[in-house]
């Protein structure tokens, strides 16, 4: 029986004449790319690219096949375009998101679509808009960021609900026996994530920082906070969802400042390029079954 999946990445490959290049095409790893190709040369029994420090290039055997099979790859290919056919979808999520709030949606696609891959790719938000620009991952599940990150006419984000940023410290803290002003709070250092973020955002809107002013915050990754709410006694700004678990621990507490932060929307983020049939049912389910 003739794989056509084999056949489709050795294409990939003789044209790309690059590994790591075809692997970023085909969504999966470097290491699987060279198994499915040796698995077509053992199944051929014939060696067909010559391996060098430039890359994969067509042996003499190689060249034949490809010209064997070129057309009918592309002509395959291009079935599939017409029906609309995607095995697979590719899930970027935020590295910081709960998995708790997706799986339920996760599990309810596979349920619908039996036949169906998701491959999740945990990602930065640099990382995860350029993915979802270059079409290297489908859809994104994530909070809202500002569109300076990205391209909002070829990216779209639908809103699912809403997140808490609170303002978070250890579980011996001095603070947590003070009660502090906003005018307390701006006098005190306190670390969050990167300016880009809601949590940065919505902590300087509600302290009042006027223009001029010095602003009093560090701007950290969320393992960094984590880490240094271990050994010091610091005040971060944290969405509430990403640390349950450690405040039902009591490794960590909410600190009550006598007011709120505006909430944190999250939802999807996709390409408008992308329009298969597949990826609206899972936009669909993550929309419907993604609760906090």
């Amino acid at each position: 029986m003739v794989d056509f999946e084999l056949y489709r990445i050795f294409k990939i490959v003789a044209d790309e004449e690059n590994l790591t290049k075809a692997s970023e095409i085909l969504h999966i790893s470097q290491p699987a790319v060279t198994k499915h190709i040796k698995n077509l040369e053992n199944e051929l029994n014939v060696q067909l690219f010559n391996r060098s420090k430039y890359g994969m290039i067509l042996n003499e055997n190689g060249k034949k096949l490809y010209l064997q099979i070129k057309e009918s790859i592309n002509v395959l290919l291009k079935t599939e375009e017409i029906f609309n056919i995607h095995k697979e979808i590719n899930l970027g999520v935020h590295v910081n998101m709960p998995s708790r709030i997706y799986n339920s949606a996760v599990l309810k696609y596979y349920e619908d679509h039996q036949n169906n891959i998701i491959n999740i790719h945990q990602l930065t938000a640099e990382n995860m808009f350029s993915m979802l620009e270059k079409q290297k991952i489908d859809v994104a599940f994530s909070k809202k960021y500002s569109d300076e990150l990205y391209n909002p006419k070829q990216i779209k984000f639908v809103k699912i609900g809403d997140l808490h940023d609170v303002f978070i410290v250890n579980y011996n803290s001095q603070y947590l026996n003070k009660k502090l002003s906003k005018e307390d709070l701006r006098n005190t250092t306190i670390y969050t994530l990167k300016k880009f973020s809601s949590a940065y955002k919505n902590l300087i809107k509600e302290l009042e920082y006027k223009e001029n002013d010095t602003v009093n915050v560090e701007n950290v990754n969320y393992t960094a906070m984590i880490e240094l709410l271990k050994v010091r006694d610091i005040i971060t700004v944290i969405t509430k969802e990403y640390v349950e678990e450690k405040l039902a621990n009591k490794e960590l507490n909410i600190l009550d400042v006598g007011f709120s932060l505006q909430n944190a929307e999250f939802g999807i983020y996709f390409n408008v390029n992308n329009n298969f049939k597949e990826l609206k049912d899972l936009i669909k389910i993550l929309k419907d079954n993604c609760k906090v």
